[in-house]
């Protein structure tokens, strides 16, 4: 509780100064922050249930961060059948490919997060590196563990994996054994609802189902809060965010757009995609897109003369 009261206090002053300032968003993003710092103040949540680690708390960190939150599905060989389908290889990225852009990140300084670090700044007014990267990978597949991981765990690499309730255990995706596994060496779990449907077709208890019960699977198996939801093929309207904060999801994330900034609606936060052809070079492009973003801002705000 003591641990509670001086994030509470910690949050309040940034929320203060941060009011006397112009943002993007800042109705928005002070309501969310507002029903956070009073659930932690009374208790009613815990830090991780907003994403917080105690090890994350020591960054040294920017209060105007530019995260990229890079999205991937596949990471494994091509078979020569799959390599014939446009969409499988837009899906797939080699793992050759994956190592040499892990590698760029980790030799350039990069802080590689998760979606709950990225989740814990937005709703507290909190700070992120100014190098970082967010890593995310939507549906579960299997060669997540085969093939991302090995990769992921070699450069220490924290990364979040969007699982469906209904595939998982099957023979193309994660089996529990392996997701508690790299649960145990900086993976993170969100949800990406129960059979992948495009929420926006649903009527309002199909949308509830889908939404509720994808967490309540998940939050049962892994034991630990589960408050990041990924849009299945980023299909979301005004029904489906306000169902899904009433579910009792944090965040949710689309599948487009640039890096995630301080006051962005955390049910609309934008990812960058990672495509099975995406180059080295563009791959730079996108993971420096935030830290670039940043430099732009702070030089067209600096005064003149």
């Amino acid at each position: 509780m003591n641990s509670a009261r001086c994030d509470l206090c910690h949050v309040i002053s940034v929320w203060e100064s941060k009011v006397k300032m112009k943002g993007r968003s800042l109705l928005i993003r002070t309501v969310a922050s507002l029903a956070t710092l009073v659930a932690l103040g009374c208790g009613l949540i815990r830090q991780d249930e907003v994403g917080i680690e105690p090890e994350r708390a020591k960054w040294v960190g920017v209060s105007d961060f530019a995260v990229p939150v890079l999205m991937y599905h596949r990471v494994c060989p091509l078979t020569e059948l799959e390599a014939k389908s446009p969409l499988t290889r837009d899906l797939t990225v080699l793992p050759e490919d994956f190592e040499q852009q892990i590698k760029h990140l980790s030799d350039n300084g990069f802080v590689l997060l998760s979606v709950y670090d990225v989740q814990t700044a937005l709703l507290t007014g909190g700070k992120l590196p100014e190098k970082a990267v967010a890593l995310t990978f939507d549906d579960g597949y299997r060669d997540n563990f085969d093939h991302a991981f090995p990769i992921l765990s070699k450069y220490r690499a924290s990364a979040t994996i969007f699982l469906v309730k209904n595939t998982v255990d099957d023979a193309k995706h994660l089996t529990w054994e392996m997701i508690r596994r790299m649960r145990s060496d900086n993976v993170r779990y969100g949800s990406h609802t129960v059979s992948h449907p495009d929420l926006t077709s649903l009527d309002d208890i199909q949308l509830d189902y889908e939404l509720v019960e994808s967490k309540r699977f998940l939050e049962s198996k892994l034991r630990e809060p589960v408050t990041a939801l990924a849009y299945p093929a980023g299909r979301f309207d005004k029904r489906v965010t306000t169902q899904a904060r009433s579910a009792g999801y944090l965040t949710a994330w689309d599948k487009g757009g640039g890096p995630v900034r301080p006051g962005d609606d955390p049910f609309r936060l934008p990812r960058v995609r990672v495509h099975g052809q995406t180059s080295l070079r563009d791959f730079e492009r996108k993971a420096w897109s935030g830290y670039w973003e940043r430099k732009i801002d702070s030089a067209t705000q600096a005064p003149s003369g």
